[in-house]
């Protein structure tokens, strides 16, 4: 007659599945992690890239044209009036119930703006950076522009609220730094730094690109 497992056995079972679980569980989530990050941040530079190059259709512009950091003006060749007028904004992000915009102190300075969008995104930029040599100005050697720094914030208002990067630990500067062939690292958030460059929106760190190329 077949015995049944004794309690004995079935406690080492067990513990032998919370060992291997323990081992694996950590890298699973850390894959997950990775994977939903990059979802997010090419579904990111595709909206904003088919935005300039809807803009330059219908207006005329790019990111490429803008120098002006006006807030307000449809009209002017600025990024508030390219992304207003070509994605879709929450217009209560604020609380307001008016705009889609909000300004506050972060790594960018005081100057920076916050636009939010309806899919649940958002964007930070800082105003003096439109007309500075970090702006649409200056011309690299391919031909097109520096382009405008912006950190793009795959869910808006919700925490964690940090710049992913490849040094290991968090940080909120506005450029990701490190190695991300490390996998200790990595340290990938809801947060990335961008680059718009004429009708191309490109990775501006080192975490940015590892998940955008991988």
């Amino acid at each position: 007659m077949k015995k049944g497992f004794t309690l004995a056995e079935v406690l080492i079972t067990l513990a032998i599945i919370g060992v291997v679980a323990t081992m694996t569980l950590p890298a699973l989530m850390t894959n997950t992690a990775e994977q939903q990050a990059k979802t997010a941040l090419k579904k990111g530079i595709s909206t904003l890239t088919d935005a300039a190059q809807m803009n330059a259709t219908v207006k005329g512009f790019d990111y490429g044209a803008i120098t002006s950091g006006d807030t307000s003006n449809e009209d002017d060749p600025s990024l508030w009036a390219l992304l207003s007028t070509q994605l879709a904004v929450d217009w209560g992000a604020t609380g307001n119930g008016k705009n889609g915009k909000t300004k506050g102190s972060s790594s960018f300075g005081d100057n920076n703006y916050t636009f939010f969008l309806r899919d649940g995104s958002s964007i930070t930029y800082n105003t003096t950076d439109l007309s500075s040599s970090e702006s649409a100005g200056t011309i690299e050697d391919d031909g097109l522009p520096h382009g405008i720094k912006i950190i793009f914030d795959t869910n808006g208002a919700k925490g964690p609220n940090v710049l992913s990067n490849c040094a290991g630990t968090a940080t909120n500067a506005d450029t990701d730094t490190g190695d991300c062939s490390l996998k200790k690292n990595r340290v990938f958030k809801d947060q990335y730094a961008l680059r718009l460059r004429n009708s191309v929106v490109v990775p501006n760190g080192s975490a940015a690109r590892y998940i955008y190329n991988n």
